[in-house]
């Protein structure tokens, strides 16, 4: 048998917000399918999707207050990584569309090996945008 991955799954609160954010990053829309409680969106990015619900009843929460890089000493799903050729010129894409601003720092180890960054999305899920040279 062989596994690949698919897709993600997240619930949103403004639907037209979070698609505009993950299409600025790449995704392009695929599917939608509405009932009277939700709305759901398949974004495709390569060979990966994000299965994006937008229930009706999460429309007027706030967003959730993760961590920097989602508390990773916690159990649990902790953040979404893309992979890029270019850290630093992804960072000043993400910037000039204003999903990152001068507080988003790049991170390594120090061989240089990996380099990587954190946005959120509008409801504060953790985005980590990395290039890994390790493998």
């Amino acid at each position: 048998m062989r596994y690949a991955p698919h897709h993600t799954a997240i619930s949103v609160r403004n639907l037209e917000q979070s698609l505009a954010f993950y299409e600025a990053l790449g995704f392009v829309e695929v599917h939608r399918y509405s009932d009277e409680a939700k709305t759901n969106v398949h974004l495709k990015l390569d060979h990966w999707y994000i299965e994006m619900f937008a229930f009706k009843q999460n429309h007027d929460k706030s967003p959730v207050e993760y961590e920097y890089a989602n508390n990773l000493s916690e159990l649990g799903v902790k953040h979404i990584a893309l992979s890029v050729d270019d850290v630093d010129a992804a960072l000043a894409e993400l910037k000039a569309k204003g999903l990152a601003d001068d507080t988003t720092k790049i991170n390594g180890d120090n061989l240089g090996d990996v380099r990587f960054f954190f946005i959120k999305d509008p409801d504060g899920v953790w985005i980590e945008i990395i290039r890994d040279d390790r493998y």
